[in-house]
């Protein structure tokens, strides 16, 4: 499968959880016992992840702040095993799932993004659970409460915090979906890649990042039966579609504001290079051409766009402008090369009756890219 590859997600996952402040319980006491008296209705305090104890907070700190990878797998782990009731949990999971992938050991990174995805879905259960609770205690029973505990806290699903907080965790599942779609990537399997893709998307159906993975996949590897790749091809199209259209607002979000010229190229490439090959599988050749030209004026040394636009031109029987694209992803390597030469040197032989100055005519297509 000739798939380009997006960023290390795995980069994306350790910023959602790098900046999390660790406090037991004991010192979310003292901080309390510092700050004022909160007046209803001014939010609510902290109501995130919360040690029980010193050295649960500890443990953690040391797992967070450890640089090696294969220590770090260790850590977690350890975390896990000792306090696999802590709020924490999901955490230690997903350095798990960063770590592995630094590693490379992708099947056990998905491993560990699985049980991430449930330990965060379980903690937000129990976040849920325990502010419709709280929704039914009346004032008198609330006074109450916070007679035994002072540093009591009431969850209010409405609230800005509440709300935040559980689309965050909204992010860091799509995240952790996006870690596996990765793996799987990295591990040639696309079902697999499929089946996380389609899971990601159901929660985050606009999501441009997801929507340029899948529709790729799904053009990358076409079902052998005509009708179920038919089938295929006209819902990648539509996914791809869908991310075109979003892809002006996505670019200029503010999560990719830091984003350079080049990296902004590099995902317009990729989905014109992905509406290209659903039209190619779908014989529109004419259709096909035109995105695979437009996907590289957006990124004009990519291999496989020229291979692919070769064989979208051999196919409507322009074979000099077929040569011209093969000995361009000749002269730029990749996984492409091999296949791209062989159809080129057919072409090439065909017209010479030799395949004498061949590699001249490969040096003369490279000199043009860009031009």
């Amino acid at each position: 499968m000739m798939a380009k590859k997006g960023p290390a997600i795995w980069v994306i996952l350790i910023a959602l959880i790098l900046s999390l402040p660790v406090w037991s319980a004991g010192q979310r006491r003292n901080q309390q016992k510092e700050q004022q008296p909160q007046q209803p209705g001014q939010g609510q305090p902290g109501f995130g992840p919360q040690a029980k104890n010193k050295d649960e907070a500890d443990a953690f700190n040391a797992l967070q702040k450890e640089q090696n990878p294969a220590k770090k797998v260790e850590l977690a782990e350890a975390f896990v095993s000792k306090y696999p009731d802590s709020d924490f949990v999901a955490y230690a999971q997903t350095f798990r799932v960063t770590s592995y992938s630094q590693l490379g050991k992708h099947k056990e990174s998905v491993a560990a993004a699985e049980q991430a995805v449930d330990a965060t879905i379980k903690f937000g259960e129990k976040l849920a659970a325990k502010a419709d609770a709280d929704a039914k205690l009346s004032d008198k029973d609330r006074e109450n409460v916070r007679k035994k505990d002072k540093t009591a806290v009431f969850l209010d699903k409405d609230s800005p915090q509440f709300q935040e907080f559980m689309n965050q965790s909204e992010q860091r599942i799509v995240a952790l979906y996006k870690s596996i779609i990765q793996s799987y990537q990295m591990l040639n399997d696309a079902p697999h890649m499929m089946e996380a893709s389609k899971k990601a998307l159901g929660l985050k159906p606009d999501d441009v990042d997801l929507l340029a993975t899948i529709s790729n996949v799904m053009a990358e590897r076409p079902p052998t039966n005509d009708q179920q790749m038919t089938e295929q091809m006209k819902q990648a199209e539509e996914y791809v579609n869908q991310a075109l259209t979003l892809l002006p607002t996505y670019l200029s979000s503010p999560e990719n504001a830091s984003w350079t010229p080049a990296q902004q190229a590099d995902v317009t490439s990729q989905l014109h290079y992905t509406l290209g090959l659903i039209y190619l599988r779908q014989k529109r050749l004419g259709s096909s051409q035109a995105e695979f030209m437009t996907a590289l004026k957006s990124k004009p040394n990519d291999p496989i766009t020229y291979y692919r636009l070769g064989i979208a031109y051999v196919q409507e029987m322009k074979n000099d402008q077929a040569m011209d694209a093969l000995g361009k992803s000749v002269f730029l390597k990749g996984v492409s090369e091999p296949n791209a030469r062989d159809l080129l040197k057919q072409l090439y032989v065909s017209k010479n009756k030799s395949e004498q100055g061949l590699e001249d005519y490969i040096k003369s297509a490279g000199s043009k890219i860009g031009q």
